[in-house]
């Protein structure tokens, strides 16, 4: 519904980038990692099944998890089904190579479309069977010796944090060599801290085009505290933009390291202030000014960005986001009918968007296309619009932030149907 302001205070989900890593890990450490402050959702639900199946054991209390990992994965004894989970899936593939036999990997339809050639041809790299089916992945395990792999760095870094997870199981180690460019670096760096914290040395240089870990290192054991998302907090802080709103979210800090911890920096160019506190970051909005943002470190918020753009005077450019294309759904194409159907000003590009603000948003219907950012974007879009509007799928949500729409009423938005 179009709310004219919003006031109040909501806490950051977790981090779901650091879930899925810590749990990952979690399993190849021989003994107990404790994890505060998780993320449950439905895509660390996906990997948190998956290490569970290959023998991890996980057990749960309020705001704690705990992973007694095995050191190294065992044989899961049927498929590990990472339903929509993109991250799951690719971590994964690596992971089970490492256990003998063969392993299916499933999940829904639109996770099975999305790119996995680079994965494919660096697992074959390694001496793995990698076979690719409509619905499912087989991987026949050997382990890998592992030596020198190849991988382009352009399409999905998740390939690249999968391959380093697995690189300390290998006999002879992983030199993994990067076609440049490398997009989303800094997840591939979230990844190595990681595996820093579990006692892995990973080396680099500086341009992240190489990697080398030596063989004969083990994970050990760690304790996580999972910081706050700002890929996921970017939602409710741009509502507060574009309705000229004073809102505080917890558990955003100025020291993230998170590729999307861009955006206090993106709407200050665009007139909003914002002030870090010790235990968050308060947003106050105003008139919102048009600015240039390059997505290629931080594509996740690319369709709230499009949502900022409708609202900001002038013509707001934003480009790198090609990647888009091949999330839960087209995310260029997808924003750009969605957001045009309202009455925005959009013009889609090849790696992104052109849009000229403010429009004058009108009500109506509009899809999530089954894509959870796309949802939450069209939801903050609805804020200042001028009636009523209806997302199609907004259930999708629960991918990564299963509170959004409680965490919007909280703040004075009234959702209605959810």
């Amino acid at each position: 519904m179009p709310t004219a302001n919003l006031s109040g205070e909501i806490a950051a989900p977790p981090s779901k980038a650091q879930t899925h890593r810590t749990l990952v890990a979690g399993l190849l450490s021989e003994g107990t990692t404790t994890i505060a402050n998780p993320l449950s959702c439905d895509d660390t639900e996906a990997t948190a099944n998956a290490v569970s199946a290959l023998g991890a054991r996980l057990s749960r209390m309020e705001h704690t998890w705990r992973i007694l990992g095995t050191g190294r994965p065992r044989t899961p004894a049927s498929e590990i089904n990472c339903g929509k989970s993109g991250v799951t899936l690719r971590f994964m593939v690596p992971i089970v190579s490492l256990v003998r036999g063969r392993s299916t990997i499933v999940g829904e339809e639109a996770l099975m479309r999305r790119p996995l050639a680079p994965l494919a041809d660096a697992m074959r790299q390694l001496g793995v069977k990698m076979t690719v089916e409509r619905n499912a992945v087989q991987v026949e395990g050997g382990p890998p010796k592992g030596g020198a792999v190849r991988i382009r760095g352009d399409v999905s870094s998740q390939f690249i944090s999968g391959l380093l997870l697995a690189g300390p199981s290998l006999e002879i180690g992983l030199r993994l060599e990067i076609i440049p460019p490398l997009e989303s670096r800094s997840y591939v760096s979230l990844t190595t801290e990681t595996m820093q914290r579990h006692s892995i040395k990973v080396q680099a240089n500086s341009e992240m085009s190489r990697f080398e870990i030596a063989p004969g290192q083990r994970y050990l054991p760690a304790e996580h505290v999972i910081a706050g998302d700002f890929s996921s907090a970017a939602f409710p802080v741009s509502a507060a933009a574009i309705t000229n709103s004073k809102v505080f979210v917890h558990g955003l800090s100025r020291t993230s390291q998170e590729p999307d911890a861009v955006l206090p920096s993106i709407l200050s160019q665009m007139g909003v202030r914002i002030r870090f506190q010790e235990d968050g970051v308060l947003v106050d909005g105003g008139e919102l000014k048009a600015t240039s943002i390059d997505l290629r470190e931080c594509p996740d918020l690319g369709p709230v960005a499009a949502v900022l753009g409708c609202y900001a005077e002038g013509e707001t450019r934003i480009s790198g986001a090609v990647r888009l294309r091949y999330k839960e759904t087209d995310r260029l194409a997808a924003m750009a009918s969605e957001l045009g159907s309202l009455g925005a000003d959009i013009i889609e590009r090849k790696d992104g968007w052109i849009v000229r603000g403010p429009s004058s948003l009108t009500g109506g219907e509009v899809r999530s296309h089954g894509d959870h950012r796309i949802a939450m974007a069209l939801s903050v879009a609805a804020l200042g619009a001028n009636s009523e509007i209806t997302i199609v799928d907004a259930e999708c949500i629960s991918k990564s932030y299963p509170n959004f729409f409680e965490d919007l009423r909280s703040l004075g938005v009234d959702v209605i149907g959810l």
